[in-house]
């Protein structure tokens, strides 16, 4: 099964081609802006280094938020416009999932996953172990939290945390670490395109739909509205 991985939510541009469990390549390039000029010819780059191209696919997997509006709605169009064209499964898995699967360690270790937000807030969830699909196990809904509120959570839980809202935590001199001797910083701060498609290739695409999940922050305000979004290929 050969598996191209598409993460644009946030400030990357990532792709990834995956064999089963075995990542063929990946790529991540910090752009900022102007993911739907750059997507395409990064996929095309990545077949040509490869040497594979769109007939070799057999799954495409995308995450599915939270992250940048626009960001999202890219990603999400091309992964399903390539999953609809080449009649292939599309998977999407939400963003905290799958940095949760980049920062599990021992058993019995919480991950606290965190994306970063708007006005000072993150997108927060906590997970630990594994459910019978191989997904990281979530043990907390996710949510946009104020940071204030979420250090207090993972100090009451320990573990490692991970994610683009680490540099939040720190930039507001939340989280001293000489001081926190249960919590540790994983090195991860963005999404794993490889981890997104090795994750996506063992998943019911009936269970994982490419929706976009726009989660709810703490004020209303600031929540993006939903694009209704249908899964392409087989089931």
């Amino acid at each position: 099964m050969t598996v191209l991985a598409i993460d644009t939510s946030e400030q990357a541009c990532s792709i990834a081609l995956a064999d089963g469990t075995t990542v063929i390549d990946s790529v991540s390039e910090i752009i900022g802006r102007g993911h739907a000029e750059r997507l395409l010819p990064l996929i095309d780059e990545r077949f040509a280094v490869t040497g594979l191209g769109y007939g070799d696919l057999t799954r495409v997997a995308v995450t599915t938020g939270p992250g940048t509006f626009t960001g999202l709605r890219i990603g999400l169009a091309v992964a399903r416009g390539l999953a609809l064209q080449a009649d292939i499964p599309c998977v999407g898995i939400t963003g905290l999932s799958v940095l949760a699967a980049q920062a599990e360690g021992e058993e019995g270790i919480t991950v606290h996953a965190l994306i970063t937000g708007r006005g000072g807030q993150a997108f927060y969830q906590r997970f630990n172990g594994r459910t019978g699909d191989g997904m990281p196990a979530a043990v907390s809904e996710p949510e946009g939290r104020d940071a204030e509120d979420i250090v207090a959570e993972i100090r009451d839980c320990g573990g490692v945390v991970v994610g683009s809202g680490v540099d939040l935590l720190l930039e507001k001199k939340l989280i001293d670490l000489s001081s926190e001797k249960n919590i540790s910083l994983a090195s991860a701060r963005i999404i794993s395109p490889g981890t997104l498609a090795v994750l996506g290739g063992q998943l019911s695409p009936a269970q994982y739909s490419p929706e976009p999940t726009y989660f709810r922050a703490a004020d209303a305000k600031k929540a993006a509205p939903v694009l209704p979004m249908h899964q392409p290929g087989k089931p």
